[in-house]
């Protein structure tokens, strides 16, 4: 639920940052993206790790995302932003839930559109990072325009996962 809210409220505030771009409303933007993430994260865990441990750490992720984006804003309020504490909260779960898929058994089919998504999500960002010279190669989209239509597609990974999986054969021997 806090993933999903995460992406109607990230919507919300692209949206309004696009209507006039800065930084101060950059902030409403990464605020609902960063808790999305750390939703995903924790859900993720509560999957393959266990509910409880998922559970507990549903909050202090959430804190840790938008404290995240609160501290970078803070420091460009100051004149001297610091975007460490974000990419971490991006850039960690991309390497934690794979090992997370490796390391611990599924309890549902389809374990493998949690990569694709991370894959689909790690090409966003390269969109983003490549913005002009994308757009420089015929000035019809921008990497910016191809990074959203990403994340939506990412997003989509998860909705299509979550609505056609089943059980896989750990939850259905009763391990939990």
């Amino acid at each position: 639920m806090v993933f999903f809210a995460g992406l109607l409220l990230t919507g919300f505030g692209s949206a309004y940052y696009h209507l006039e771009p800065n930084n101060q409303r950059l902030v409403w933007d990464r605020l609902p993206l960063a808790g999305a993430l750390m939703g995903l994260f924790a859900a993720v865990i509560a999957e393959r790790i266990g509910v409880r441990a998922g559970m507990a750490l549903l909050a202090p992720l959430i804190v840790a995302g938008l404290g995240s984006v609160l501290w970078w804003h803070g420091g460009e309020v100051r004149g001297h932003g610091d975007l460490r504490p974000y990419a971490l909260v991006q850039f960690y779960p991309l390497v934690a839930v794979p090992l997370m898929l490796y390391l611990f058994g599924p309890r549902y089919t389809l374990g493998g559109a949690v990569l694709a998504t991370i894959a689909v999500y790690g090409l966003a960002k390269v969109f983003e990072v490549l913005d002009g010279p994308i757009f420089a190669m015929g000035s019809v989209v921008s990497g910016h325009t191809l990074k959203h239509l990403a994340v939506g597609a990412a997003s989509y990974v998860i909705v299509w996962m979550l609505t056609t999986r089943r059980p896989g054969h750990r939850f259905a021997r009763g391990v939990r």
